[in-house]
């Protein structure tokens, strides 16, 4: 058996540094099954989970001069796949209201992921408390919105409130559900590991 073929995680993160393809191909190898099995728990996203560990290993590979890896290497690859996985979440919230993302990820997890659909409900009810702690009017314009999908001059004639304060109700409203989300999905992404 070749010398790189048993080397350690940290020896093949030496010679990748030097532009050893075979090392990063081996450290793919060794990792790849493990690190997508991670980003499709997070993304219930078989296409995304590619991806991500395409990308952190393409990123591994274009850095591999200057990156310093101080820790264990299997524990760098999995932190990065999380973060990356996390990353797409919060494209999704970006580009979708949060309770049509929240919505399609409940509805991904099988039903025998008893665990991981406690943790999706509890979101989706901390995500309720937000919404019902926003001052009065400013609740009224986004469950209108949302929920009843009035435009932006229905809800301003309903109100007898300008468009201009409509629009910025519902953005003030998603930027705080935006934050809240965000923060409770991190907690519990990365409290069970």
């Amino acid at each position: 058996m070749e010398k790189s073929l048993i080397s350690t995680d940290e020896e093949l993160i030496k010679l990748i540094s030097q532009g050893d393809e075979m090392a990063f191909s081996q450290l793919y190898r060794r990792h790849w099954e493990f690190l997508y099995t991670t980003a499709v728990k997070v993304l219930r996203s078989e296409d995304f989970a590619v991806d991500v560990v395409q990308d952190v290993f393409h990123s591994l590979w274009i850095r591999r001069e200057e990156i310093v890896i101080k820790n264990a290497v299997r524990g760098y690859l999995y932190t990065s796949v999380r973060y990356k996985s996390l990353n797409i979440i919060k494209k999704e919230l970006s580009d979708k209201d949060y309770l049509d993302v929240l919505m399609l990820t409940i509805a991904k997890y099988d039903n025998d992921d008893g665990q991981q659909i406690l943790q999706l409900k509890e979101l989706k009810q901390n995500v309720e408390k937000v919404i019902n702690s926003m001052p009065e009017k400013m609740k009224k314009v986004y469950e209108l919105s949302r929920f009843e999908n009035l435009s932006h001059q229905e809800i301003s004639v309903e109100l007898g409130i300008s468009k201009e304060t409509v629009k910025k109700h519902i953005q003030h409203a998603l930027l705080i559900l935006k934050k809240s989300i965000l923060l409770l999905f991190t907690i519990l992404l990365f409290v069970k590991r």
